[in-house]
C-alpha cells in the first residue's frame, strides 16, 4: 500500500485520512494550516502525525494529497514544494481546477494530477464511509494518474480520466447533479410549505419521493425514469400547476418549473410521447416564460 500525506484537515482531508488509514495505507502526515476539523480531535482511528504546516520539515510520502479550498491550492503547494521528496506524486481534490494549479510542485520535478471524488462529503466521519463504490475523476501526468487510480481503488472506488482542459465542464456536471439538486429541493420545499406544512414536515414528506426517483435512475435511463405530467403530456395538470404558482405568488418557483419542464418534455418526446401533445405543451411553456419576463 502507498504511503500518503494529506495537506488540509477539513471535511474532505479528514475523510480521506480516515478512509485511507482503514484501507491499509500509511498516512504519514495530516497537515493543517489553521486547525483540525473538530471531528478529528482525539479520534483514535486516525493513527498518524498531525502537524501544523509550519512544523513540517520534509514530506517523504509517495503521495501528497492537497485538500485545501480551491483558492488556496496553489499557495499551499508552493509552501511545501521545497519539502517534497523527488518522487512524491502531488494530487489535489478540487473538482473544477486541473493539475495545472499544482505548478509549484511540477516545476520542482514532481508528478502532478487531480483526484476528485464524486460524492458529497459533509463531515470526516460520514465521508470516510462514502468513498466505497464512488467514482473518482482523474487527470494529470501519467505517473500522477496511475497513483490516483491506485488511491481510488484502495478506497473501493472506481475511476475515470478526462482531458485537463475539460475539468471545469466535468465539475459543472457534478454541481448540476448534486448542488443544484439540493437547490431544487429547496424550491420544492417552498412550494409545499405554501400549502401550510411546516418546513420539517415538508422535508419529511418530499425526501422519500426524491429517494425513489434516484433509485429509479439506478436501473433506468432518465427518459424511462421520468414520471409526472410532462411524462404523461398532461397539459391540464400543467395548467393547474401554473395557476397555483400564480395564486401563491411563487413566480420564482414557476420559472424553475418551466425551465426543467422543457427538459422533461424532451425526455418524454424521446420516450415516444404523442407529438401533437408534446407540441401543445411546448407552446404553453414558451408563452408562460414570455409572460414571466
Amino acid at each position: 500500500m502507498k504511503t500518503v500525506s494529506i495537506l488540509g484537515a477539513g471535511r474532505l482531508g479528514g475523510a480521506l485520512a480516515l478512509a485511507l488509514s482503514d484501507a491499509g495505507c500509511t498516512v504519514d502526515k495530516l497537515i493543517f494550516r489553521t486547525k483540525l476539523h473538530d471531528e478529528l480531535l482525539g479520534w483514535e482511528r486516525l493513527e498518524t502525525a498531525t502537524l501544523k504546516l509550519e512544523e513540517v520539515e520534509s514530506i517523504g510520502s509517495e503521495i501528497l494529497i492537497v485538500c485545501t479550498a480551491d483558492p488556496e491550492i496553489e499557495s499551499a503547494t508552493r509552501s511545501v514544494a521545497s519539502l517534497l521528496a523527488p518522487g512524491t506524486v502531488v494530487l489535489h481534490t478540487s473538482g473544477s481546477l486541473s493539475s495545472e494549479v499544482l505548478s509549484p510542485a511540477s516545476e520542482n520535478g514532481n508528478p502532478t494530477g487531480s483526484l476528485h471524488p464524486l460524492v458529497s462529503v459533509s463531515s470526516p466521519r460520514a465521508g470516510a464511509a462514502s468513498f466505497k463504490g464512488a467514482y473518482f475523476c482523474i487527470e494529470g501526468s501519467a505517473d500522477a494518474a496511475s497513483a490516483a487510480e491506485e488511491i481510488a481503488g484502495s478506497l473501493g472506488g472506481r475511476s475515470f480520466s478526462i482531458a485537463t482542459s475539460l475539468k471545469p465542464l466535468y465539475h459543472a456536471s457534478a454541481v448540476l447533479a448534486s448542488g443544484h439538486l439540493v437547490a431544487l429541493f429547496q424550491t420544492a420545499l417552498e412550494a409545499l410549505s405554501a400549502c401550510g406544512l411546516d418546513r420539517q414536515t415538508a422535508t419529511d414528506a418530499l425526501l422519500p419521493l426524491v429517494e425513489s426517483s434516484v433509485k429509479n435512475l439506478s436501473f433506468q435511463p432518465p427518459s424511462a425514469a421520468l414520471t409526472g405530467p410532462f411524462a404523461r403530456t398532461d397539459l391540464e395538470a400543467i395548467e393547474r400547476h401554473l395557476a397555483a404558482f400564480e395564486k401563491a405568488d411563487l413566480g420564482g418557483v414557476a420559472r424553475v418549473y418551466l425551465e426543467l419542464g422543457t427538459i422533461a418534455l424532451e425526455l418524454a418526446e424521446s420516450n415516444n410521447a404523442p407529438p401533437a401533445a408534446v407540441e401543445k405543451i411546448r407552446e404553453r411553456i414558451k408563452l408562460a416564460q414570455a409572460l414571466s419576463k
